[in-house]
């Protein structure tokens, strides 16, 4: 069973991700998957914003991160809050899957103290690689990370893979994380060094959360493309562009297949009753 929280919303200019729209600038909410796993309890697929961003982001340089991001989580909108109102402790989560390491993914984490981390081993290689100026410009903010981070985590690439019925194609290789099918994690390329998706079943439907992968249905829906600037941030941007297509091929040959964005309110809105 799958749960889309808001937790926070950032604002950007609509142009950033839609090349050639208006420069005004468009609220872009976090949303955050809340699996519950029929066997294992409960899964996040990342944790959405989180107070500490603003302490993160307190000190120069880390500050022009939250000015050109402006973000706004209000006490209900908290993920734990939203938790708590559902009967669900921080400790009852188990394991969060972390998409990838922008700060609006992970800044959450700190608050599950019992969670198991999922994550690609490219990605947190490419988080302890980066100087504090160049993490900043890939959006990479570590003061987010739990200090005992590497001891609770297991990688992605360490999973069990699986060949991908042809019905997901043109994707073709997925991980399984819990070695039942459950749970599959997709390879995302370009937007965030290790960037992964995630592919479940819930109500005879598939859910497809893509994270960053783009930040609208339009991209996939009508090939809508990000601004070049938008090159700054990301790891590949000839990868983005490649995983963009790939989304738009698997969109048009199979409609049932529900892709989500961590980012896309017309999304959300749609599979809202």
């Amino acid at each position: 069973m799958l749960t889309l929280l808001k937790v926070g919303h950032c604002f950007h200019p609509e142009a950033m991700v839609m090349r050639g729209h208006s420069w005004k600038s468009m609220q872009f909410p976090a949303y955050v998957g809340l699996i519950k796993h029929p066997s294992l309890g409960y899964v996040l697929f990342d944790t959405g914003y989180a107070k500490r961003f603003i302490q993160a982001t307190q000190p120069f340089p880390e500050r022009l991160y939250r000015c050109l991001t402006p973000m706004h989580l209000c006490e209900k909108e908290q993920l734990i809050t939203q938790l708590s109102l559902r009967g669900i402790a921080a400790e009852e989560i188990n394991f969060i899957f972390i998409s990838h390491f922008h700060a609006d993914h992970i800044a959450g984490l700190m608050d599950f103290p019992q969670a198991t981390f999922i994550c690609s081993q490219a990605a947190l290689n490419a988080i302890n690689a980066s100087s504090r100026f160049k993490g900043l410009l890939k959006g990479y903010l570590p003061k987010l990370l739990p200090n005992d981070f590497t001891h609770r985590c297991r990688f992605i690439e360490d999973s069990h893979t699986l060949a991908l019925p042809h019905h997901y194609a043109p994707f073709q290789l997925g991980y399984d994380l819990f070695n039942d099918g459950s749970l599959l994690a997709i390879s995302l390329p370009g937007h965030a060094a290790g960037h992964f998706g995630l592919l479940l079943e819930q109500c005879q439907q598939t859910a497809f959360l893509i994270g960053d992968a783009c930040w609208t249905q339009e991209a996939y829906t009508q090939g809508a493309r990000p601004n070049k600037f938008a090159n700054i941030i990301m790891d590949n941007g000839q990868a983005y562009l490649n995983t963009l297509d790939k989304l738009s091929r698997l969109y048009s040959r199979n409609k049932e297949i529900v892709l989500i964005p961590s980012h896309c309110k017309k999304t959300i809105e749609a599979l809202t009753p």
